[in-house]
C-alpha cells in the first residue's frame, strides 16, 4: 500500500507547459471525462519524453497532405520520467476527433529501442492510476485507446493484430492494481 503522494513521487514528473499563445495551445476549457492512451510511434533513439516536450514547445505540428496539423497532449511518458505539457483543464489536440479532444486527457507513451518499454508502460500505468484517483475515475470505464476516437491503430504497442486484446486488458489491470494499492492517509 502507498499513499497517493507516494505513488505520485515515483513518476519523476516534470512540468514543462507549451507556452500560452502557441498555435498548438488551444486555451479552450477541458472538463476531463476520459483518459486517452497513445504510443508516440516515434522510434528515434533520442525520442524520449523530454524530446517530445521540445517538439511541442518549438514545433508543435506535422505536415499532412501539404498542410500543418497542430498537435498537443497533456503528458509524455518514457521509462525514466513523465512530462506534463498542458494543464489538465485545457483541451489538447491528440485524439483525432473533436469529441475525444474536448473530453479527454491525452497521454503519449514513448516507444523506441533505446528505452525499456515495460518500464515506460509501468510509469504510464502509475500516472493513469494517480489521475483516476484524483478525478474519481474507474479505469475500466474511462481509459480509452486513441483508436476509440479516430480508428487510428494506436496505441500500436498495446494492440493485438490491430485490435484490443490481452495487451490492452493487461494494461488496464495494471492501472487498476496501482489504483487499488493507494491508501488514504488517516484523517485526510
Amino acid at each position: 500500500m502507498s499513499t497517493r503522494p507516494e505513488l505520485g513521487s515515483t513518476l519523476n514528473l516534470q512540468i514543462d507547459h507549451i507556452p500560452e499563445g502557441r498555435p498548438n495551445r488551444s486555451g479552450s476549457p477541458l472538463r476531463p471525462e476520459f483518459i486517452t492512451v497513445h504510443n508516440t510511434d516515434n522510434r528515434g533513439k533520442t525520442a524520449d519524453a523530454e524530446a517530445h516536450s521540445r517538439f511541442l514547445k518549438n514545433t508543435g505540428y506535422y505536415v499532412h497532405n501539404g498542410s500543418k496539423r497542430w498537435v498537443s497532449w497533456h503528458y509524455t511518458v518514457d521509462h525514466d520520467s513523465c512530462v506534463r505539457h498542458l494543464p489538465l483543464n485545457e483541451v489538447g489536440w491528440h485524439a483525432g476527433s473533436s469529441l475525444g479532444n474536448s473530453s479527454s486527457i491525452g497521454i503519449e507513451i514513448c516507444m523506441n529501442d533505446a528505452l525499456n518499454q515495460d518500464m515506460a508502460f509501468d510509469r504510464a500505468q502509475r500516472l493513469i492510476a494517480c489521475l483516476c484517483y484524483d478525478l474519481g475515475f474507474d479505469p475500466k470505464m474511462v481509459v480509452k485507446p486513441h483508436m476509440h476516437w479516430s480508428g487510428k491503430l494506436c496505441p500500436s504497442l498495446l494492440l493485438t493484430n490491430g485490435k484490443l486484446g490481452a495487451k490492452w486488458a493487461n494494461f488496464i489491470v495494471g492501472i487498476q492494481g496501482y489504483l487499488d494499492d493507494i491508501s488514504d492517509p488517516v484523517g485526510v
